[in-house]
């Protein structure tokens, strides 16, 4: 790259420097305390100038002896850091869409970031600062501009921050000791956070203004962040879409992560304790083979989903989490956005329902996989429990209604009741306002078309809020211009909340979101062609708090009925 400045212009307080890369294009230079860094330019859906500067690491790369330990923070760099390349895909296999081949690399601990292009004459302001946290199950998926780009959310006056994290026994493997205390990929974004904090107002962001958001998975990570001690300050507001900490498939019950670290040595033909000599074997593994072991865990289709969890950890230094997430008594004082999609569920059930042969495995096996894909499995009560779910949800001979409650069943059992739990435990701790939505505008595209089903109609599925705030480049049914107005509109309620702690201001939107006022009455706003505020966020859900669940301490009438 060619280091002769062509203009210098003032960017924020920041001085940015136009270079010319080795075909004479010119591309954005900025100064951080770590290095110059050299991106490009991309341009947003309305033809607003962003600057792009991806795959900056934010850590050293967890090679070696930094397998399965905290993130190490990256150094100072010397020449000028060329941030044009993509950012390379932590090593996964992807079962939401049946992917049979491994792919990504260990060294993958980088971010992005996407800052609006501002002439001289514009307020010379530090922007609000949006951090993406991808989902995936903790399994799988990446940070990339194809998936998580910039060119919706930065038609408004925010920076955008996307980034990697470690999957799968790579980022979540514990031997609850010294050893693995566990729960790395969410350390890994932590220190991205304090990357953020550090650099940020290099691009133009205001550090003080840093609004975490993400979906399923990320959704989750949000709220892990929020009640952990040691990412408090890192943030200061949370959007978690589709995911809290509370949900099954992200908190590891008692024991079980534990089990799974002996289930992987053993298939690595590593000892299994003690736990020293453990690690010491994983770490001479190939990453790939670590990764091709969780298909293992499985034990029917891909349940239970997520074997790597997020756990409580031993009171070590740099401990992200000491208790079960249903045992911490505050939360950060950051306002909080929170919400679903009609039907969640179908990111499961599709591939059950449009498949006849695994739809009639499914029925007349569901005395066995309903414990197992439900996480009941371990309970004392497990034949109660599935008489129960099966009388709640499916109508016998009635095959339409049967289809529905299996929709119905993963909604509220995965996304749901979870987040109706975390929510009441929020308010019991906390007087900052909590934002609830519904999703319930069905689009043009749905992200059905990659959970099994390319055609059919399954409402507004789990991820399918994703395509109004970023250019999913997959999902390429033609949009309608009803489609472009409501992305414009979610746009404007994410943007607005990340400025202000509000999603109402300061630009204008057509109908006021209310804030919940408690528990008990969860208000939501209802987003559609024609928004609505309505009651009772996801009311039906609330059946699942009657099960004697391991978690679930609200379950003794239902064991007093049995």
């Amino acid at each position: 790259m060619s280091k002769s400045t062509v203009t210098v212009v003032v960017l924020s307080i920041v001085v940015t420097l136009y270079a010319s890369d080795g075909n004479g294009e010119e591309q954005p230079v900025v100064q951080t305390p770590l290095g110059a860094v050299a991106g490009y330019y991309m341009q947003t859906r309305g033809g607003r100038q962003v600057a792009a500067f991806t795959a900056i690491p934010f850590a050293v790369p967890p090679l070696g002896d930094l397998r399965f330990k905290a993130p190490v923070p990256i150094g100072p760099w010397q020449d000028t850091l060329d941030a044009t390349t993509v950012s390379p895909v932590c090593v996964q296999k992807n079962p939401y869409i049946r992917q049979k081949d491994i792919v990504g690399q260990e060294d993958c601990l980088y971010l992005n970031v996407y800052t609006p292009v501002r002439s001289n004459d514009v307020e010379k302001r530090l922007l609000p600062v949006m951090v993406f946290l991808h989902g995936g199950g903790w399994m799988c998926g990446d940070a990339t501009t194809d998936m998580y780009g910039p060119q919706f959310l930065l038609d408004r006056d925010v920076i955008l921050v996307t980034t990697n994290y470690r999957l799968g026994p790579l980022g979540f493997l514990s031997t609850q000791d010294e050893h693995c205390p566990g729960n790395n990929g969410l350390k890994d974004q932590q220190e991205a956070l304090r990357f953020i904090q550090k650099n940020i107002e290099s691009f133009g962001g205001d550090k003080n203004s840093v609004t975490i958001f993400g979906e399923s998975a990320g959704g989750a990570s949000v709220h892990y962040h929020m009640i952990s001690e040691t990412s408090a300050g890192l943030f200061h507001k949370g959007i978690s879409e589709s995911g809290t900490a509370l949900v099954p498939w992200a908190e590891a019950p008692p024991g079980e992560a534990l089990r799974n670290a002996f289930r992987l040595a053993k298939f690595l033909d590593c000892p299994q304790s003690p736990s020293e000599k453990m690690i010491s074997c994983l770490r001479t593994k190939d990453s790939y083979d670590i990764i091709n072991t969780e298909f293992r865990f499985y034990e029917w289709d891909y349940e239970p989903m997520t074997p790597f969890k997020a756990v409580a950890e031993p009171d070590l230094p740099g401990a992200f989490l000491k208790r079960s997430p249903r045992k911490i008594p505050n939360v950060p004082a950051v306002p909080w956005m929170t919400g679903l999609t009609t039907h969640e569920g179908c990111l499961k059930s599709v591939w059950i329902t449009a498949n006849n042969s695994r739809y009639e495995e499914f029925i007349s096996a569901f005395d066995t996989i309903a414990p197992v894909t439900f996480y009941y499995e371990n309970s004392p009560y497990v034949n109660e429990i599935t008489e129960s779910i099966r009388q709640k949800y499916f109508k016998e001979g009635d095959l339409e209604a049967t289809n529905r409650g299996l929709l119905d069943i993963y909604t509220d059992s995965y996304f749901a009741y979870p987040a109706v739990e975390a929510i009441e435990l929020v308010f019991n701790y906390t007087k900052n306002p909590v934002y609830l939505y519904e999703l319930a505008y069905r689009a043009t595209n749905s992200f059905s078309q990659i959970f099994g089903d390319p055609e059919g109609n399954y409402g507004v599925c789990h991820a399918d809020d994703l395509m109004h705030l970023f250019p999913i480049g997959f999902l390429e049914k033609p949009i309608s211009a009803e489609d472009i107005r409501m992305s414009e509109t979610i746009v404007t309620l994410f943007t607005n909340f990340a400025t202000s702690g509000n999603p109402n201001e300061p630009v204008q939107v057509p109908l006021k979101w209310e804030a919940a006022t408690s528990g008990s009455n969860m208000e939501y706003l209802e987003i559609a062609s024609q928004s609505t505020m309505k009651k009772d966020l996801a009311s039906r859900s609330r059946y699942w708090g009657t099960l004697p669940l391991w978690h679930n301490v609200r379950s003794r009438r239902f064991m007093d009925e049995l």
